[in-house]
C-alpha cells in the first residue's frame, strides 16, 4: 500500500494522467513486480512522446510544426492535434512519410491519429490585434482632438480630418 501511496504522490509531482498509474484492488493486490512493470512500461510511452516532440520541427517543418503538435502515444498509436482544416488534411496526406520519419529516430508506431483542435492562444492574439487596431482608429474621441468638419461644420476627431479631410459622415455620402 506505501508503493501506492508513492507512485500517486510522484505522480501529482510529475503531473501524470491517472491512466498511468496501477489500478486498486483491495480484494485481489496485484503483486509488487506487476505493478511496477506496468509502471515502467507506462513511463516508455511517455520516453517516445518525449523523444518525438524534442525531434518534432525536424519531423514536419518548422511551419507545420507552429500549427499542431503530439498529444499521446497509447497503444502504439500516436495522436496529434491540428489547429485547422487545412493543415489537418495535409497532415493527413503525408502521415505515413511522417510514420517513415518517426522510425528513423527509433520509434514504432501502428498509426497516426490527427484531430482537430483550435488553441485558444491564437485567438487572443487576434483578439489584441483587434483592440489595438480598434485603439489606434483615427475615429477614437477620447485618444485624438476634436475638429470641425470643414463640409458641415460640425465636431469630428482630428483623425478623421487627417485621413480623409473630412469627417466620416461626409466621406460616406461623398463615396457612396
Amino acid at each position: 500500500m506505501k508503493i501506492i501511496l508513492t507512485l500517486v504522490l510522484i505522480s501529482k509531482f510529475y503531473k501524470l494522467d491517472k491512466k498511468y498509474l496501477p489500478i486498486v484492488n483491495r480484494r485481489n493486490p496485484h503483486p509488487l513486480k506487476n505493478c511496477l512493470d506496468n509502471f515502467k512500461k507506462s513511463w516508455g510511452d511517455l520516453d517516445k512522446l518525449s523523444k518525438i516532440n524534442e525531434n518534432w520541427k525536424n519531423l514536419i517543418g518548422l511551419e507545420l510544426s507552429q500549427e499542431c503538435k503530439p498529444l499521446n502515444i497509447e497503444k502504439k498509436i500516436l495522436t496529434i492535434a491540428v489547429n485547422h482544416p487545412q493543415w489537418r488534411q495535409a497532415l493527413i496526406y503525408n502521415k505515413h512519410k511522417l510514420k517513415e520519419r518517426i522510425e528513423e529516430i527509433g520509434i514504432t508506431l501502428n498509426e497516426i491519429k490527427i484531430i482537430q483542435n483550435y488553441e485558444i492562444k491564437n485567438k487572443n492574439i487576434k483578439d489584441t490585434n483587434a483592440k489595438i487596431v480598434w485603439a489606434a482608429h483615427p475615429s477614437r474621441i477620447h485618444q485624438n482632438n476634436m475638429c470641425i468638419c470643414t463640409l458641415c461644420k460640425s465636431p469630428t476627431p482630428e483623425g478623421e480630418i487627417k485621413r480623409w479631410g473630412k469627417c466620416s459622415l461626409c466621406w460616406r455620402k461623398i463615396n457612396n
